[in-house]
C-alpha cells in the first residue's frame, strides 16, 4: 500500500508540472496570450531605388526607401511606430542595441523624416547598401527594420 502512494503522489506532481509550460499566460501579455505570441511591430522597410542587382550610371546613386507599419519622422521623435533611416554604403551595420555613430564614413543618417537620399560620389564597381530604422535616439528598432541591396556603379566617380 505504501508503495502506491509513493507512485501516485510522483505521477501526480509530474501532472501539475506538465502544466507548466510555455503555454501559459506570463506577466504583461494578454490573457491567454504567452509572451511568445503577444503581438510584435510588423513594420519594414525595402530600399527600392537602386533594385538589388542593379546596374547604376554614378558617380550619383538616387536611394529610395519604402515603409510598411510605421512612420518615417524626424530624428527625436519618440513616439511608437515611428523611426527614421539610416544608410550604411560598404560598411557592416553596427550593432542592434546600441545608438547609430554619427561622422563614420559610411553612415548617413537620413534624421530628415524623408525616405529619398543622394549618395553622391560613388565610385564605380559593386556596393552593397543596408537600411537601418531606428528611433527617434538612433537606436535600431527592435525587432530590426532593415532591407539590404547589392548594385554596381558603371560609370563616373571619384
Amino acid at each position: 500500500m505504501e508503495k502506491r502512494r509513493i507512485v501516485w503522489f510522483a505521477t501526480a506532481g509530474l501532472v501539475v508540472l506538465s502544466g507548466c509550460g510555455d503555454t501559459a499566460p506570463e506577466a504583461g501579455a494578454p490573457d491567454g496570450e504567452s509572451a511568445m505570441e503577444a503581438p510584435m511591430s510588423s513594420g519594414s522597410v525595402t530600399i527600392t531605388q537602386p533594385m538589388d542587382g542593379a546596374q547604376v550610371a554614378g558617380p550619383n546613386v538616387e536611394v529610395v526607401f519604402e515603409t510598411q507599419g510605421l512612420a518615417v519622422v524626424e530624428a527625436g521623435v519618440m513616439d511608437a511606430g515611428t523611426g527614421h533611416h539610416h544608410i550604411f554604403l560598404d560598411v557592416d551595420v553596427t550593432p542592434m542595441d546600441e545608438v547609430i555613430p554619427a561622422g563614420v564614413d559610411g553612415i548617413i543618417h537620413k534624421g530628415d523624416g524623408t525616405s529619398v537620399h543622394l549618395l553622391e560620389g560613388v565610385a564605380p564597381g559593386s556596393h552593397r547598401i543596408i537600411a537601418v530604422v531606428a528611433d527617434g535616439m538612433h537606436v535600431p528598432l527592435d525587432p530590426p527594420v532593415v532591407d539590404t541591396v547589392m548594385f554596381t556603379v558603371t560609370g563616373g566617380g571619384q
